[in-house]
């Protein structure tokens, strides 16, 4: 049997119709059903379950599930702290999962990444509000930012600047969102996209042609 986790939340209406078009109908995958599971109609073969994005990943690395479709932010921040997780990036599907951004407070200094970053710099330690503490460290050791603190956060890091934080690493779905929220970008890390990854091991081992060939 062929296990693969789904996402649930905002992309899940995306992904359903992406898998439609491919053939692969999961009875049950629906935002409104209350079920967690959801089978492929006309398979046997085929076990699916809905999960957070965020723990996708680790449903595949550890080998609880096979296959995982979910965003590459989510992909990106458990390998930066797990780089050899046996996650293997198999393609990526054309559904937009927003871009990873830095955003600040709007009224901050500077017309450029370095010239903002600089003069948050110069008044103390660079605090930075995100859901991923991972890739938010690896932003700033690459940013030569002198000294900083990362707040792991569950959500809602755009709540944190300029009082709670200098800083917010979050994807960002809608080009007015910063400015609604009295933030700007610095820069625009990358653009998040549905990720289709198998656990490395079972990608070696186990058949999995019978998805791959309608996904990948």
């Amino acid at each position: 049997m062929i296990k693969i986790a789904l996402p649930k939340g905002d992309t899940q209406d995306a992904v359903k119709d992406f898998l439609t078009s491919r053939g692969l109908v999961f009875e049950g995958y629906d935002k409104e059903a209350r079920a967690y599971t959801a089978s492929a109609s006309g398979s046997q073969a085929v076990f699916s379950k809905q999960f957070r994005e965020k723990d996708i990943p680790i449903q595949v690395s550890i080998s609880n599930y096979d296959l995982g479709l979910c965003a590459s932010q989510w992909v990106e921040e458990y390998l930066s702290l797990y780089p050899e997780a046996e996650i293997l990036k198999i393609s990526a599907l054309d559904i937009s999962d927003g871009n990873l951004c830095v955003l600040c407070a709007a009224g901050e200094p500077g017309n450029c990444p370095e010239a903002t970053l600089k003069a948050i710099a110069a008044r103390g330690p660079v605090r930075i509000a995100t859901q991923f503490p991972g890739l938010a460290e690896n932003y700033a050791l690459s940013r030569k930012i002198p000294n900083f603190r990362v707040f792991p956060l569950w959500g809602a890091a755009e709540a944190y600047p300029p009082e709670g934080a200098d800083l917010a690493i979050m994807t960002v779905n809608d080009s007015g969102f910063p400015a609604l929220n009295g933030l700007r970008i610095i820069e625009n890390l990358f653009c998040g996209q549905t990720l289709l990854i198998a656990n490395a091991r079972m990608f070696r081992e186990k058949d999995l042609s019978p998805i791959l060939g309608s996904l990948a």
